[in-house]
């Protein structure tokens, strides 16, 4: 009854990794997580009652493409050879029914090492455009699950389900629960598991402005911005800085308009949450992805997408108000 999970090294692949573990869990089955050693996949699992397999991996091979990695640096071609070898040796230890990958680099050699050891391999898609390390396991994955019914379109082997995104418990739950408590208009901003610089600095700047006018702003930056944000809305009581927010349902309640990124997991959630948003997809994420993402619900007028090449802090503010103006039409 023992399930691997293998999971990259970002919150949009950990999670709906965790969604899945918390339903196989009530199944009964044991589920151990196969992660990458970075400091949010490491917060993220900590966090949760899973257990975990870190694997070492460089910085380096976290930005690069499984290809260009193998054309390019020979250290980290040693690094993807140790990552193989260390997941027979547990997946040996383990005996898993089948494992699974979420996506992420690190997921291409632990599902290779299982294929070899004749284990049930599978892959989740979660975006509309898959990521390299998918398109290349989908080639000698038994299933490929995905979360919209157009992904289907770019693998080469069709053996695919179509099973929307899986959502952890905690989110469904509060969805269901809890009612907006908060009086006072309020917006969530987030740049998703790893934050995001430029996002950050601006979004900074703009909400600063309109915490002035009373409008208060929760503002989860991830890790390397957080000082710097911090120092910038000094002691301003209608800005709230979190360095990071495992329960991040109670934000989206108490919000009126989230301010993103447009991976899967935050696409799925507003769509929960039935709240309207400001989307500025990451561009340079693998296939252009979370723009693809973005353009599967920008047909609600609760849904406004700014190109991040074209985002200022006067853009940011006019769009919040534009959004506003939106909500109170519908």
């Amino acid at each position: 009854m023992n399930i691997i999970i293998a999971s990259g090294g970002t919150g949009g692949h950990i999670y709906p990794g965790i969604a899945l573990a918390e339903k196989f869990e009530t199944k009964g089955y044991n589920i151990t997580f196969f992660i990458s050693n970075n400091f949010i996949s490491l917060e993220i699992l900590r966090n949760s009652k899973f257990k975990y397999v870190k694997f070492n991996v460089p910085k380096r091979f976290k930005k690069k493409s499984f290809i260009s990695y193998i054309n390019n640096n020979s250290i980290l071609l040693f690094t993807m050879t140790s990552i193989f070898f260390k997941s027979i040796i547990q997946i040996l230890k383990i005996k898993p029914l089948f494992v699974i990958g979420t996506g992420g680099n690190i997921t291409v050699p632990i599902l290779f090492a299982a294929k070899i050891l004749r284990i049930k391999i599978f892959i989740h898609e979660q975006n509309v455009v898959p990521g390299r390390a998918n398109l290349l396991l989908n080639r000698i994955v038994d299933k490929t699950f995905t979360s919209f019914e157009i992904s289907g379109r770019y693998f080469k082997n069709k053996n695919i389900i179509f099973v929307m995104y899986p959502i952890r418990k905690n989110i469904l739950l509060i969805a269901q629960k809890l009612k907006q408590k908060n009086n006072i208009f309020t917006i969530l901003t987030f740049g998703g598991s790893l934050g995001a610089t430029k996002l950050n600095y601006i979004a900074c700047k703009a909400l600063l402005e309109l915490s002035f006018k009373g409008i208060k702003i929760i503002h989860i930056t991830g890790n390397n911005d957080y000082i710097t944000v911090k120092e910038q809305i000094k002691n301003n009581v209608n800005y709230s800085v979190f360095r990071y927010m495992h329960n991040i349902a109670n934000a989206y309640v108490m919000s009126n308009i989230i301010i993103c990124r447009s991976g899967a997991s935050t696409i799925f959630e507003l769509k929960i949450f039935n709240k309207p948003a400001i989307l500025i997809p990451y561009p340079y994420a693998t296939n252009n992805h979370q723009y693809h993402n973005a353009k599967i619900i920008e047909k609600h007028k609760k849904i406004i997408i700014i190109d991040e090449r074209n985002l200022t802090k006067k853009k940011l503010i006019e769009t919040v108000y534009t959004l506003k103006r939106n909500i109170l039409e519908i």
